[in-house]
């Protein structure tokens, strides 16, 4: 009982999270619609998915796709389960909306465990604080996975901050490579970001902590090694995308304008509250900078840096993207270091509540930082509620949800709120599909998006019933009615795709254009082809690899778990 009552003492920031989460939601369910953010579509497509694990059977049209195998594979499919139990995106969303804010919650707060933090008051703020955050809230807005990522980035700092905090055991390699093989089968761009982070804490503690220095460097190649192996089907999947193929990329920001770039000064549409975080961190090293440790030091500094290097202020973003093909499309925009900034400057700012201050002045200094944070969440629970309340009045909240050459027209607009409130079909995810054309093959090397060229070459014919598509058995049978001329049925054609012409073996040419087509020559009357993929195999040797090392680790979790109740019940009796 005591134990009991201990846990919700340090964990009813947990209830203030869900009572929050209900207030935000309540726009939402009193419409009861489905908010569509700018990757709602190109997301929704995406789950709502099948066991074909290398192309995409149901939605996008049913083009055949390589999208999930590199994509967020793990989460996309845990994802499609919980669309699956509830019935629509709309019961979906909101489901998924609570499960990220407690999770947020539960990550921040270790993050604070490893950092050492001790003050009860500031870990439950800061953890309320960052569940409701603009890293977080993304998901709620726009389903972004980046949000998704930032969900997970206070795991990793908190992995972190042991390797400077704890001299004795400063990796748990298990634990480690687990959480960066969660973050890998997430977001490969939030991945990136995490093995930056972590090889600077990494490197601050070989220098500081001479003893451990071997134990750092083994458990950190265990931890290496352990990551791999869960990551193995993410290899394979890009393994297979681009051997022999050439590949439609992300989409390229015009930083021209700015877009895409953190700027500092800019406090409007909510930007307000990135310098918010600038100046909380930056007023906690200035005031508490000899009281705080070394790992919160280190993390203070990370935050200022990430923040200034999401600017123009010290690096010329629009020509490094312009001219290196690498940061492009593996950073995308420099915005995206805003979310981990704003972890490290919660979690240090966090730390202020430890240590008695003697002086009045400092000791003002942190009552009014406290207040400030609490009066930040106040005023960003209200903004998300009015965000909420004017996204469910309008489901295509953003311009970027276009649906091409279908219209916005109102009748338009109802009949896909009505779709979003029922339980799915093939039809319907066709329906609301979306011309991202990302990881789609292309018929010669291309540096960006051809959203209209999928448009024309995917999504209209299927949408125009020129040709029919239905899925049997791991495989797209497309059929149309020909005159005995060449057609190019709407799938996608990688390198390690087969087809079947009415009931023949065929290697089709390649349609003209950008995105690669199949092109045939039927024969007049009904044509029936069958698509099917074949991956390599040392690509589905690494599938096995990969799903045998998450059952063994899921194994060793259980065994860990029933290990520490059986002893609780023993210690309790």
């Amino acid at each position: 009982m005591v134990a009991l009552n201990k846990k919700i003492k340090t964990h009813w920031y947990l209830i203030i999270i869900l009572v929050i989460g209900i207030f935000i939601t309540i726009p939402q369910i009193h419409h009861h619609i489905t908010i569509i953010g700018a990757d709602g579509l190109f997301h929704f497509n995406r789950i709502y998915h099948n066991f074909s694990y290398f192309i995409q059977l149901y939605g996008f049209s049913n083009s055949g796709r390589m999208v999930t195998s590199v994509y967020s594979p793990l989460i996309t499919y845990i994802f499609g389960g919980i669309l699956l139990i509830c019935g629509s995106f709309y019961k979906f969303e909101i489901v998924t909306r609570f499960l990220f804010f407690i999770l947020s919650g539960l990550s921040m707060n270790y993050a604070l465990k490893m950092g050492k933090v001790k003050n009860q008051f500031m870990i439950q703020l800061v953890c309320i604080m960052y569940a409701f955050s603009p890293a977080v809230i993304r998901w709620d807005a726009a389903q972004n996975f980046t949000s998704i990522g930032a969900m997970l980035i206070p795991l990793v700092v908190g992995c972190g901050m042991r390797m400077v905090n704890n001299k004795d055991e400063p990796i748990n390699w298990v634990q480690l490579g687990t959480i960066m093989a969660v973050v890998v089968q997430t977001h490969l761009a939030t991945a990136i970001q995490s093995v930056f982070l972590l090889v600077i804490y990494a490197i601050i503690a070989l220098i500081i902590n001479r003893v451990s220095r071997k134990n750092l460097l083994k458990n950190g190649i265990y931890a290496v090694l352990l990551c791999i192996s869960l990551s193995l089907n993410v290899v394979a999947g890009m393994f297979e995308l681009y051997n022999g193929n050439y590949i439609v990329p992300i989409v390229k920001f015009d930083f021209v304008d700015g877009k895409g770039i953190y700027n500092i000064l800019q406090i409007f549409s909510g930007k307000w509250v990135n310098l918010f975080f600038i100046l909380a961190v930056s007023s906690t090293l200035l005031f508490f900078f000899k009281k705080i440790s070394l790992a919160m030091k280190i993390t203070g500094f990370l935050s200022l840096t990430l923040f200034l290097c999401s600017t123009t202020i010290i690096i010329d973003w629009p020509t490094i993207m312009h001219d290196s093909a690498v940061f492009s499309s593996l950073l995308q925009f420099p915005a995206r270091l805003v979310g981990p900034a704003t972890v490290l400057a919660l979690i240090t700012v966090a730390s202020i509540g430890d240590f008695e201050c003697t002086n009045f002045f400092i000791k003002q200094i942190r009552n009014g930082l406290t207040l400030v944070l609490l009066l930040f969440l106040v005023v960003n629970m209200r903004s998300n509620f009015r965000y909420d309340r004017s996204a469910s009045h309008n489901v295509l909240v953003s311009k970027s949800t276009t649906i091409p050459y279908i219209g916005r027209d109102p009748k338009t607009l109802k009949h896909i709120t009505y779709l979003m409130k029922q339980p799915l079909n093939e039809q319907d995810i066709n329906y609301i599909t979306k011309s991202t054309s990302d990881y789609m093959p292309a018929n010669h090397s291309i540096d960006n998006s051809v959203y209209w060229d999928y448009n024309n070459k995917i999504i209209q014919p299927t949408k125009n019933k020129n040709y029919k598509k239905e899925v049997a058995q791991h495989k797209i049978i497309v059929t149309w009615k020909g005159n005995g001329t060449y057609d190019n049925p709407p799938v996608a054609y990688y390198k390690n795709n087969h087809f079947k012409l009415n009931g023949l073996p065929v290697i089709p040419r390649s349609s003209g254009g950008i995105i690669k087509v199949p092109k045939v020559k039927g024969k007049i009357g009904k044509n029936v082809m069958e698509v099917t993929y074949t991956p390599k195999k040392v690509s589905v040797m690494m599938l096995w690899i990969a799903m045998l090392s998450w059952i063994s680790i899921v194994f060793y979790a259980f065994i860990r778990l029933f290990r520490q109740v059986k002893r609780s019940f023993l210690f309790s009796n």
